[in-house]
């Protein structure tokens, strides 16, 4: 129970230190500091840009969904309509009804999510153009294409006109038709890297031509506004001032939408007299999209709710935004900057303050209450802060935090081990130490059958040495004598086969053999550090001092399963060399019998 209580302490707790930063904390602030700084730098390079658009996108699915504004209808060119009215491409006089039934329903405007192109004029473009010209209110696109270049064909072989330049070129609408619209502007929609559509450009700039966005005219027109100047986009853009998609949600339940059929349908019913589909009123002051939404046909867009958005349906968002004012503003560089540095000093400072469980909980929280703010945020009043970014940083500033604690703390509990284990003076280990080893190497030795062996060790006359030179020179002499029976110690042994020394108490010494017998450490180990010892110069304010020490040396006998007689015989071997004249070895041997 103990030892659970003691790991559980270790896992949460932290070593105490005073309530100031330390030297070590410091250090771990400061590197903290650091890779903010490299994180700000990697930042302003565009780097985990996609990681910030999955946040963003995240936020769009989870936000609920924006009620569409009254004001934008949508008019679908459908699979219904095609099945209803003929193969795609129709001739222009269908379109020429739709404005005129529209007009005649007083629609506010009627905006073309389709190019007439001048090379696909018939003798029913006048019929469009009159449509257009006494409707005043229809908006048609502009589109920037790649040039395709001209080939003809003679007896079987191309000829090349004009080859592909990798040029893009504008489309227009046919004159006479742009002639009477109500604008022209671009429905160009480039994705990100990713392939997911974010962003629209306020204006479109392409060589000698420069076109602001269609639905920003028509959204504009609709609150009777002019369209702002090319450098002074009201509304909130990036850097290359491009408008951000404000997604209402899913497509198909945003917005009101009928089928280009119904309206068809509904328009020759009232003409005879029938009750119609779709209701005039349903159109009356509206601004109409028409433009096709079959899947064969269609223009789809991949967008955070899925891979099939219609452009229409992305034009509908645009108009919405400009008619409610609520757009995705993201913020500028230097206010993520800022966010990242706020973000990063907190961090910081908790990873410094807490370690292990505590340290992991505190970044996770940090990061958890920084994602529910960006969300909360941008849910309300659609202001977009990075997410990725901030988290990235907390990840990146919690795992060097706990390698740093690692390191310091293995430090610091491997120099709390020495001062517990390691005698101030000499530098040996305690005796209370040597004792958990020597019994653990008792009962190792019991089950290998490797022999154990012990020296005990007697400074000579050092009761004497100390009355005649002081307890200072008596301390000397003990630390260099201990240097010298290190000395001899078989420290470069592999760790199994180790030997230690311990300061048993006082004066005396004890040193552990594993693996050699007792005529192997009589003869060679405890004579090798007799003789260093006696060898050693030590000397007091000018004077020397003669040091000798006397050994007894005993083994560990078959059956014996603790240390206490090995211990005991090594002591009368002691006693034996101290009796018989000092600066000697003596082993268990010449005390039996």
């Amino acid at each position: 129970m103990a030892d659970m209580f003691q790991s559980l302490e270790d896992l949460f707790g932290r070593t105490k230190r005073s309530l100031f930063l330390n030297r070590s904390d410091w250090i771990q602030l400061t590197v903290c500091l650091f890779f903010l700084l490299v994180h700000l730098l990697v930042m302003t390079s565009g780097r985990f840009s996609r990681v910030e658009h999955i946040f963003l996108d995240y936020f769009f699915r989870q936000r609920p969904m924006i009620q569409a504004h009254p004001a934008v209808v949508l008019v679908e060119i459908d699979e219904e309509s095609l099945r209803s009215v003929g193969n795609w491409p129709w001739p222009w006089r269908y379109h020429a009804q739709a404005i005129s039934i529209l007009k005649s329903w007083k629609a506010k405007s009627v905006f073309y999510d389709l190019t007439f192109r001048e090379s696909e004029a018939s003798y029913e473009g006048d019929e469009l153009e009159k449509a257009i010209e006494e409707a005043g209110n229809v908006f048609l696109p502009v589109t920037l294409e790649m040039s395709q270049g001209k080939t003809i064909w003679v007896h079987s072989l191309p000829i090349v006109l004009e080859p592909k330049s990798g040029k893009k070129i504008w489309t227009h609408p046919a004159p006479t038709l742009e002639k009477y619209a109500k604008a022209v502007g671009h429905v160009d929609m480039e994705p990100d890297g990713d392939g997911v559509l974010r962003r629209i450009p306020a204006y479109l700039v392409y060589e000698n031509e420069t076109h602001p966005y269609l639905g920003m005219l028509a959204g504009l027109d609709f609150l009777e506004e002019s369209a702002p100047p090319f450098d002074k986009v009201p509304f909130p853009t990036d850097s290359k001032n491009r408008i951000m998609i404000n997604w209402p949600g899913k497509w198909g339940s945003s917005f009101e939408h009928y089928s280009f059929a119904d309206v068809v349908r509904s328009y020759q019913a009232i003409q005879k007299g029938l009750r119609p589909v779709l209701q005039p009123e349903f159109f009356k002051d509206k601004i109409c999209l028409i433009g096709l939404t079959a899947k064969d046909y269609a223009d789809f867009k991949v967008s955070p709710f899925g891979t099939e958005y219609p452009s229409l349906g992305i034009h509908a968002s645009m108009i919405q935004s400009f008619l409610s004012g609520r757009f995705v503003q993201p913020v500028s560089l230097a206010v993520n900057a800022t966010c990242l540095i706020v973000i990063g000093i907190i961090a910081s400072f908790l990873f410094v303050v807490f370690r292990n469980v505590p340290s992991f909980l505190a970044g996770l929280g940090l990061g958890f209450m920084w994602v529910i703010f960006a969300f909360v945020l941008f849910w309300f009043t659609g202001v977009w802060l990075y997410v990725a970014h901030a988290l990235i940083l907390i990840l990146i500033l919690f795992i060097f935090s706990a390698i740093f604690n690692h390191v310091i703390g293995s430090k610091e509990r491997t120099h709390l081990f020495h001062l517990a284990t390691r005698d101030g003076l000499t530098g040996l280990y305690v005796i209370r130490h040597f004792r958990e080893i020597l019994n653990k190497m008792v009962t190792e030795c019991c089950k290998t059958g490797v022999s154990l062996s012990v020296i005990l060790i007697d400074l000579d006359n050092f009761k004497w040495i100390n009355d005649t030179y002081g307890h200072p020179a008596g301390d000397k002499i003990l630390k260099q004598t201990a240097q010298a029976i290190f000395s001899c110690f078989r420290a470069t042994r592999p760790v199994h086969e180790a030997d230690f020394v311990a300061r048993y108490g006082g004066e005396e010494f004890i040193v552990m053999l594993r693996n050699a017998d007792l005529d192997h450490v009589a003869v060679t180990v405890a004579e090798r550090i007799r003789k260093a010892v006696e060898g050693t110069q030590i000397e007091w304010e000018g004077k020397r001092i003669p040091v000798t020490v006397s050994l007894g040396v005993a083994t560990l006998h078959t059956g014996e399963k603790i240390p206490d007689s090995m211990v005991h015989r090594a002591d009368k071997a002691l006693y034996q060399a101290k009796r018989t004249g000092k600066n000697r070895v003596c082993s268990e041997k010449s005390t039996s019998g």
